[in-house]
């Protein structure tokens, strides 16, 4: 049996953006394969935790979700990191394809709260939550590597 995979909103063509616009991968072949066996669960954790589309830019300074204008959103960010946490235990999800350098759903790098557009290591706090419960996260522009690893545990 195949399991299913948690992939950020915004990549699966919702607009759902801190802009209003998507980063759409649904043209992508192993995607297209797991829409087709309805096999994705998706949320935006930003949105879920109770921020409006469009929003102002956040990025992560010391440990904290930091808007642009200086307020604090790190209440929001977790309440929408655990809110993709339960949807991912509910369905028994191993692995998740996250948007890469975002502050919720950044994986491996992530903007380094300047907003002057420099990354830095680091995971966001959707991310971070899912790694430390054992959920196997690729990024965007690991597709490939995500359906080998897919493959190779479910087929």
């Amino acid at each position: 049996m195949s399991k299913k995979v948690f992939i950020s909103s915004c990549l699966l063509g919702e607009n759902v953006r801190y802009d209003g616009a998507n980063n759409s991968i649904t043209q992508n072949q192993f995607i297209k394969k797991l829409q087709k066996l309805n096999l994705i669960v998706s949320i935006c954790p930003e949105v879920e935790g109770g921020l409006p589309t469009p929003r102002v830019p956040v990025e992560i300074q010391n440990n904290r979700a930091i808007n642009k204008k200086g307020e604090d959103k790190t209440k929001e960010f977790k309440l929408g990191a655990n809110k993709a946490l339960e949807i991912v235990l509910q369905n028994d999800i191993e692995m998740a394809i996250m948007k890469s350098k975002s502050p919720s759903c950044g994986a491996g790098q992530i903007y380094d709260g300047t907003f002057l557009k420099k990354l830095i290591n680091g995971d966001g706090i959707s991310t971070a939550l899912l790694k430390d419960k054992g959920i196997k996260i690729f990024g965007e522009d690991e597709l490939e590597i995500a359906q080998e690893y897919w493959e190779r545990l479910y087929l």
